[in-house]
């Protein structure tokens, strides 16, 4: 029996490892194969086996599935738990949050008032970068005056007039600057040198003494959101002084032939009370700036038709404006800002002496002296050939004049003698301020004498200009023992 059992399993194998192979079955093996299913599917008892087995899997199975679903349950339900409880805080940290709204007001006060805090400390000036030729020949004294435009960005552009005219040395000096707003460095625009006996329509290295310039944060004809700090100047058709010969304002990027001649004496005045002077004398001329569309504005005599000035060209636009009423609703339904621009020969600006009270310039290192700059008690005191200029372009791109506020004070020095040796020594505190009065900062700078008895320079005017944002700006004493050149970058922390 057993071997008969053997020989069937030899078969079998055989058979099946044709049927996986390629090897095809003989007709014999083909019966076999077929007599055998046959006999399974008659097989009463296999069938009972195989069911059976299926049916015991299928049990398992089901169990298996109802253990599942109850762990899926039972996770189903903690998580739910676990959503509500989140929910019920989320809802309670909501309730807080909600509380913001009303104390928003009082964190912007708040903020307001550090500001302030801040704003209100006197903060003394430190010297940076020397900007100047250090020399014992007075032909390298620079100016005290300025013309100046504090960006938003902490950079400061400025107008250095000339102290003095008619030589190409640094007294003669007409420069366009701007300083970084780190106070590491400055970058001549332009610059050129200051002569009443020469005339060039598009100044290279000489200027008309007989002209005044700004320098101006202007947009593009297509995209006046373009903006870029051009150089701008008022000058005279030829080389001679009347007011018959004023030739206009032009853009220096632009040339002379881009001139505007404004219309004689049509002048309006500004939101902040400045303003514009088109008399065509040419140590005074203000102009339109719009703060909409960041160009200078003017009406041209000929025409009389509104002229728009931008960095890269003129606008002919086709308003008419007949007389002042015409042009002041004009200006009254804008946002403008008039802009004065500063002669170009100003060696030292105006201010009151504090001894006599009387307004001079402030040219002596041993008096004591206080004033402003800017627009303070309806009394414009802003550029031309007495006054230093300060604005601002704020981040909303809007030219604004600032208030320069400042008071010094000096002690005289004495030589020595019977009587002793006196140093002069001497204080500057300065003060910007907003047109709408906010305190913009506080600075101060003190001065002492290098060489015993002798004066520590004009400290009334050290701090030519500062930088409210940056807080970086320019000192220069002027002259100290022997010395000129001494403007320097400075910085408050």
């Amino acid at each position: 029996m057993a071997s008969i059992q053997t020989a069937v399993q030899v078969m079998v194998d055989k058979l099946v490892a044709d049927m996986q192979g390629e090897q095809p079955l003989s007709a014999e093996e083909q019966a076999l194969v077929s007599n055998a299913i046959t006999k399974l599917a008659d097989n009463e008892k296999l069938e009972q086996a195989v069911v059976a087995v299926a049916e015991s899997h299928i049990d398992n199975a089901t169990t298996a599935l109802q253990q599942a679903a109850q762990v899926g349950q039972t996770s189903l339900q903690q998580a739910a738990q676990t959503l509500n409880d989140n929910g019920t805080a989320l809802e309670g940290k909501a309730a807080k949050l909600d509380q913001l709204d009303t104390m928003a007001p009082s964190l912007a006060r708040v903020e307001a008032l550090q500001g302030r805090a801040f704003n209100n400390q006197i903060r003394p000036l430190f010297g940076i970068t020397p900007i100047e030729t250090s020399s014992s020949d007075s032909s390298y004294r620079r100016a005290t005056a300025a013309f100046a435009v504090y960006d938003h960005s902490g950079e400061t552009f400025l107008v250095r007039p000339a102290y003095t005219h008619n030589a190409n040395n640094e007294q003669c000096r007409l420069e366009f600057l701007s300083l970084s707003s780190d106070g590491a460095s400055k970058t001549t625009l332009h610059s050129c040198f200051v002569y009443a006996n020469a005339f060039e329509q598009n100044p290279t290295s000489k200027i008309y003494l007989y002209g005044a310039s700004a320098i101006l944060p202007l947009g593009k004809k297509a995209n006046n959101a373009d903006v870029d700090y051009e150089v701008v100047y008022s000058t005279q058709d030829s080389q001679a002084t009347g007011v018959a010969n004023y030739g206009g304002i032009f853009v220096r990027s632009q040339g002379f032939t881009s001139i505007t001649r404004p219309k004689k004496d049509l002048n309006a005045k500004d939101q902040f009370g400045v303003t514009t002077n088109t008399s065509h004398a040419y140590t005074n001329v203000a102009v339109l700036y719009d703060n909409q569309k960041h160009c200078l504005v003017m009406v041209d005599e000929n025409t009389s038709l509104l002229i728009e000035k931008y960095g890269d060209g003129n606008i002919v636009t086709n308003v008419a404006i007949a007389n002042q009423d015409e042009l002041q609703a004009y200006v009254d339904a804008g946002d403008f800002t008039t802009v004065s621009f500063v002669y170009h020969n100003l060696p030292h600006p105006y201010g009151n002496r504090r001894y006599t009270s009387n307004e001079q310039q402030l040219s002596h290192a041993a008096y004591s002296y206080y004033g402003y700059y800017g627009v303070y008690n309806d009394t414009v005191k802003m550029g031309g050939n007495k006054y230093s200029a300060h604005y601002r372009f704020t981040a909303e791109q809007r030219l604004e004049p600032v208030n320069y506020f400042f008071a010094s004070s000096s002690s005289a020095s004495r030589t020595q003698s019977s009587n002793g040796t006196e140093n002069g020594e001497g204080e500057v505190k300065v003060a910007l301020e907003s047109m709408d009065g906010e305190l913009l900062g506080l600075y101060s700078f003190c001065t002492r004498a290098v060489s015993p008895g002798y004066d520590g320079g004009i400290v009334a005017t050290a701090i030519h200009c500062i930088n409210p944002y940056s807080h970086v700006g320019l000192i220069n004493e002027y002259y100290v023992y022997n010395k000129y050149g001494l403007g320097r970058t400075c910085r408050a922390f």
